[in-house]
């Protein structure tokens, strides 16, 4: 024990400032709210088996005093999409037997795992991961707090013949790797305890009872002894060679190295703790920490959700929730998206609803996951009611347009101006400088970074594509070196 109470001791002396820093993602769609697409309440996780194919866990919020019954939900269920859109794309699942969908904002809805005569109810499960062969599986909370295995259809949600029984303790988040090795953290550690974390072998590996008949029962490939402390999120790469764990309670990230079959040891090297000023102002409530985690191999990075867990926003809503992406490597933020400020951007105020397919409202992420080749990220909103699909529209290309050294830096106006929806920005630079070329609403928020970079002598241009805008007055402004200059551009829809 005395190993990881030094890890742990290392990691909060150390604090790292994570704020947004970017507005190169955006949302692709969300999930229609209180429509026949919604997943009709309180979502808590996201699992992805292919582009446009995943499914949704609702788990509707305990009664007070929440903490201490988190895991009593009155209602808990998976909704399925294939081929989702905004619109789109929701699949029967099971629930309570006979329903093929659930009911809108309706207690009392549970999905039932079944095989043969074998029956589990969902209870308290909060996060669910994918695997291969599009099953889904989820972190349940029943007495035997077993790992149960779904799979995704075009024609449904469906049970598998595979559960596996975790233990006593209450269990949070989970995730399979590539090799089908299944991991699974409590949610709370203790010093009694030496195997917070438990790692499965994979369904049909020899020797493994996933399926069989009074089985369920096997014994973990490998544990992790942590530190006691509330855990909300955890991943593991591809090869399961890197595993994360969300130290909630401490606001930090950790990181362990090693495989399923040899067991991990910590990092000391990766160190991330949330700074004490990145925090929930503008009427919020509650702590923001580090809960749901996705993992992407190439580059290996880590993307992070980060808020307060099921703290409802006062005073105009929800100013806080936010993904941080951060190298696997090295535990340097490289980006960030900012939920929060896309909503109020996109609908002018935190608490608008998914009704436009742009925003999920009232940001509340408790989980992320990312597409297997691409980092197209999906989340949720717990208090929004659906689930969001986020992409990286990246930093817009800039172009050269002549190499002869102009006399002196400038900026030009745009053209055209009034435009609708693309307009294009030339600028002229005297030197080499790192160029930083940014756009902003009349509220004086950055709304796109068209150019971050160094740029040698000549004359460039940018494009601004202002589609996912309203109509309205913008201001560009060029920053290279000791030059800077602000123009006013218009769009009109």
């Amino acid at each position: 024990m005395r190993k990881y109470l030094s890890f742990r001791l290392l990691l909060l002396l150390t604090s790292f400032p994570l704020f947004a820093q970017s507005n190169e993602w955006s949302t692709q769609y969300v999930t229609f709210d209180d429509g026949v697409n919604g997943t009709g309440d309180q979502t808590s996780s996201v699992a992805v088996v292919a582009p446009n194919r995943f499914v949704a866990i609702v788990a509707q919020s305990p009664p007070s005093p929440v903490l201490d019954n988190l895991f009593s939900l009155p209602g808990n269920y998976l909704v399925g999409y294939w081929d989702a859109d905004s619109a789109d794309g929701r699949v029967p699942s099971l629930i309570n037997k006979q329903m093929k969908h659930p009911d809108y904002n309706t207690d009392a809805q549970f999905t039932d795992w079944i095989s043969g005569l074998d029956e589990i109810r969902l209870a308290g499960a909060w996060q669910l991961a994918s695997g291969k062969n599009n099953y889904v599986y989820v972190a349940n909370n029943d007495q035997e707090h077993n790992i149960l295995v779904f799979e995704l259809t075009e024609t449904g949600v469906v049970s598998t013949d595979f559960r596996m029984t975790t233990g006593s303790e209450n269990i949070f988040a989970i995730e399979v790797d590539t090799a089908g090795y299944v991991y699974v953290i409590d949610y709370e550690g203790s010093d009694p305890k030496t195997n917070e974390v438990k790692v499965f072998a994979p369904i049909g590996a020899p020797g493994t009872t996933w399926g069989d008949f009074g089985g369920h029962n096997d014994t973990p490939a490998t544990t992790i002894d942590l530190p006691p402390g509330i855990y909300q999120g955890l991943t593991v790469s591809g090869d399961g060679s890197q595993l994360f764990i969300s130290a909630t309670s401490e606001r930090s990230l950790w990181k362990y190295v090693g495989d399923p079959e040899n067991g991990y040891t910590p990092d000391n090297s990766f160190q991330l703790t949330l700074a004490p000023d990145d925090t929930i102002g503008n009427g919020g409530f509650g702590t923001p920490s580090f809960l749901g985690l996705a993992f992407f191999d190439d580059p290996p990075t880590v993307f992070a959700a980060v808020d307060s867990f099921i703290h409802i926003g006062s005073s105009g809503g929800y100013p806080y929730g936010r993904i941080y992406q951060i190298d696997a490597n090295t535990a340097v933020s490289e980006d960030t998206i900012d939920i929060a400020e896309w909503n109020f951007r996109i609908a002018g105020d935190y608490a608008t609803g998914s009704s436009n397919g742009r925003v999920g409202g009232f940001a509340s992420v408790i989980d992320v996951d990312v597409e297997s080749t691409e980092p197209v990220l999906y989340t949720q909103t717990y208090y929004g009611w659906a689930v969001e699909k986020w992409v990286f529209d990246g930093v817009v290309s800039v172009e050269q347009i002549a190499e002869t050294i102009p006399e002196v830096f400038s900026l030009k106006q745009n053209y055209p101006n009034p435009f609708n929806p693309n307009t294009t920005i030339e600028f002229e630079l005297q030197k080499a400088e790192h160029v930083t070329l940014s756009v902003y609403n009349v509220l004086g928020r950055r709304v796109a970074t068209l150019v971050n970079q160094r740029l040698s002598p000549g004359t460039y241009k940018a494009t601004f594509d202002a589609s996912g805008f309203p109509s309205g007055v913008f201001f560009y402004s060029l920053e290279a070196g000791n030059f800077k200059s602000v123009k006013k551009m218009v769009m009109t829809k």
